[in-house]
């Protein structure tokens, strides 16, 4: 079953093309610069590298000090429970570019989504195991670390000559259209711009569709019912939840044709 679109204003306002659902449609495949964002996570998870960066950054060494942490990096653990999220997370982010709008796509920068994408994750080689890894769900204390990621993330790759826009992404990924989300945005939303948002939506998806230590895997009729909630309250841009639809849509839709 295909999963249809939420109608904030009427399809023909801002959509055309495919199935005249959806704009003129130029897919981003796996190119030279998918390839080369998976090899910088894969750089930066050198422990040596990973160390001698948050050793010598002042900012995480406060972060993990202000909440009775110590700089213990765990990498292994990363590789088995993060770094597949991270990979799933760039592609879904992919996707709903693919299917963004003419006008949000020209706005958007596929570079700074992929990477961001694919490194948004790193800060939790710093989150205790026993957290990460929790079977059923962490209390107050415990998601207050888990939240830590976020800036943990930001602040390791700040060292790394990696570009403002991508930071903001890797920083911004849990926030959202209400700025409710975290960590704050201080006096105004300017930070969650249309590839943070992407990132933050695929990070979404790809989380609820994935199955965790605390949880089963959502079918993609599930997981797009919770999200399209989500933009109902306004929580998640409908035109940017509407682009992660089209884009399930015609994975569904390939594979049917596979089948055949």
């Amino acid at each position: 079953m295909n999963f249809s679109v939420y109608n904030t204003l009427p399809i023909g306002q801002y959509y055309a093309g495919i199935n005249k659902n959806f704009p003129a449609y130029r897919p981003i495949r796996n190119g030279s610069d998918n390839v080369s964002v998976n090899r910088e996570l894969d750089r930066l998870l050198d422990k040596r590298v990973l160390t001698d960066m948050v050793n010598s950054n002042p900012v995480v060494l406060s972060i993990l000090k202000n909440n009775n942490l110590k700089p213990n990096i765990n990498v292994e653990n990363f590789k088995r429970t993060t770094y597949a999220h991270s990979v799933d997370t760039k592609e879904k982010a992919i996707g709903i570019y693919n299917f963004l709008p003419t006008d949000l796509k020209a706005n958007a920068n596929i570079h700074y989504i992929q990477k961001g994408a694919m490194l948004h994750d790193i800060g939790k080689v710093l989150i205790p195991e026993k957290i990460l890894n929790k079977q059923g769900k962490l209390s107050e204390d415990e998601a207050g670390i888990m939240h830590l990621h976020s800036k943990l993330s930001e602040a390791i790759l700040s060292t790394q000559n990696i570009e403002p826009e991508v930071l903001n992404i890797v920083k911004y990924h849990h926030q959202n259209k209400k700025g409710n989300g975290y960590p704050e945005i201080k006096n105004t939303l300017n930070g969650f711009d249309i590839n943070t948002e992407v990132v933050a939506l695929a990070d979404k998806y790809s989380a609820l569709t994935e199955q965790r230590s605390y949880k089963s895997a959502m079918s993609s009729d599930e997981a797009l019912a919770i999200l399209k909630t989500d933009a109902e309250q306004g929580n998640i841009n409908p035109r940017v939840y509407n682009a992660l639809v089209g884009y399930v849509n015609s994975q569904k839709d390939a594979k049917v044709k596979v089948v055949k």
